[in-house]
């Protein structure tokens, strides 16, 4: 009897730990980052690194919240790799309102396990012309394209245009989503709405916010590489936000068209002053650090080095001004320069959404022109100054006589002793006296009479 009561209270006891344990147990975490602006080499990386950390860290998902425009080829490509190999289930949230997933943004919210918008969103527009280069191609047909000694661009477009199509379409259906809107998208430049979207079933779901939709998903199936199925249980799971590092953040903004335009302008202004003025040190320091800066941002951003040579030339136009006197010809030339090149500084074939805002066009112009007048201001004041120095700095010099002239002595001028001849009679001692003219150490001097009377 009393070995049967320990048994059944040993059962309890047991019970009662595993009930414990499996109420404070609770959803894993939702591991989150935040997708915004263009799409870009550091985006990729973000992706990838927040892929590696949630799986290290046991989050049951990862939730992708995406805002973008679009962005550059390779970079998208990398990423809708990562998402269709990805080690657990992904969720693709556009969110907040009025945000969109545009151009390759599309390929990236088409490749999660889940998808799902904000109702006051939009999803689209993934035309190739937007997305890829020449270089893309694949090299067969690159090879064609070599062996013709010339490929036309519409041949070219309607190949680039072909490829994509079927990427989207293969993405579409291994995720189980619309493939003939998939494929419009890229052919038509397709744009739907929030709504249309879930209607067309180009997404799963719409949700007004993260915990709405953490809900909605809750206790849905997902299949991960390999056959493995995975429950979502996410309804109540704590969010594990994984932020972007400093290196990705500072990566981003140089990977935008104005930063890169203020880059040049700066590195251009810097070691200018440093050449003009040597050993300043600073803007030369600052000139460097900014050139090399903008060397990264042009390995990562669409550049037409047409731009990029107009603004050197401009800066070129106006370095000359401050030598030549040109009467505003070289200035206006500069300007005309400065201007056409920011405006052809981005390759916009690539992608129309990455451009040089109109705003930062007038400021950097207004910026170097301000620049470049101030130097030429200096320089045409410093060419109409009075000589200081030598022999036309001792003409029309004060001093007084140090002994009299008779016609010669010693005189006392801009605080130095010299030989003096008088010009015109003799000069009694301490009269003031003007310098008329020098050779060697001797000044020719005369009586300042005319000055003493005023």
């Amino acid at each position: 009897m009393k070995r049967g009561l320990a048994i059944l209270f040993s059962m309890l006891l047991i019970g009662g730990c595993a009930v414990t344990a499996g109420a404070g147990a609770g959803p894993r975490p939702v591991a989150m980052i935040r997708l915004q602006g263009p799409i870009d080499v550091p985006s990729s990386e973000y992706l990838q690194r927040a892929l590696r950390l949630a799986q290290g860290q046991n989050a049951q998902c990862l939730l992708i919240l995406l805002n973008t425009p679009g962005g550059l080829g390779q970079p998208m490509k990398e990423m809708t790799e990562a998402l269709l190999n990805a080690p657990l289930p992904t969720i693709v949230y556009v969110y907040p309102a009025g945000a969109f997933a545009i151009s390759a943004g599309t390929f990236v919210a088409l490749s999660a396990h889940i998808a799902a918008m904000h109702p006051a969103t939009t999803i689209g527009a993934a035309h190739p012309v937007q997305l890829f280069s020449l270089p893309e191609l694949p090299e067969e047909e690159r090879g064609k394209a070599k062996e013709r000694g010339k490929l036309s661009s519409d041949a070219m477009m309607e190949k680039m245009v072909n490829t994509f199509a079927l990427q989207a379409r293969v993405i579409a259906e291994a995720r189980g989503r619309n493939v003939k809107w998939a494929e419009r998208a890229v052919r038509e430049s397709a744009v739907t709405s929030a709504r249309e979207a879930l209607d067309l079933h180009v997404v799963d779901l719409l949700a007004e916010d993260v915990g709405q939709l953490l809900s909605a998903v809750d206790g849905r199936e997902v299949s991960l590489p390999g056959g493995r199925k995975v429950r979502l249980e996410t309804a109540g799971a704590p969010l594990m936000e994984i932020p972007a590092s400093v290196k990705e953040r500072f990566l981003h903004v140089l990977a935008d068209p104005n930063i890169l335009l203020v880059l040049l302008v700066l590195a251009g202004l810097g070691i200018m002053f440093e050449l003009q003025n040597p050993g300043a040190i600073l803007p030369g320091v600052v000139g460097g650090l900014c050139l090399l800066l903008a060397l990264y941002s042009m390995a990562v951003l669409p550049v037409n080095y047409a731009g990029v040579g107009l603004i050197v030339f401009a800066m070129l136009l106006f370095l000359a001004e401050v030598k030549v006197v040109s009467h505003g010809v070289l200035t206006v030339g500069g300007v005309a320069s400065f201007v056409m090149g920011a405006l052809m500084l981005m390759d916009t074939s690539l992608h129309s959404a990455v451009t040089v805002s109109w705003q930062v066009v007038i400021v950097m112009t207004l910026l170097v022109v301000l620049f470049f007048l101030f130097v030429v201001g200096a320089g045409i004041r410093a060419h109409m100054r009075k000589v200081k120095t030598g022999e036309q700095g001792l003409l029309q010099a004060r001093g007084r006589t140090l002994s009299a002239l008779r016609p010669e002595g010693n005189v006392l001028v801009e605080g130095e002793r010299w030989r003096g001849r008088a010009v015109e009679g003799e000069i009694a001692e301490g009269e003031a006296i003007e310098v008329v003219g020098q050779d060697g150490f001797t000044l020719f001097v005369r009586r300042r009479e005319a000055d003493a009377s005023k």
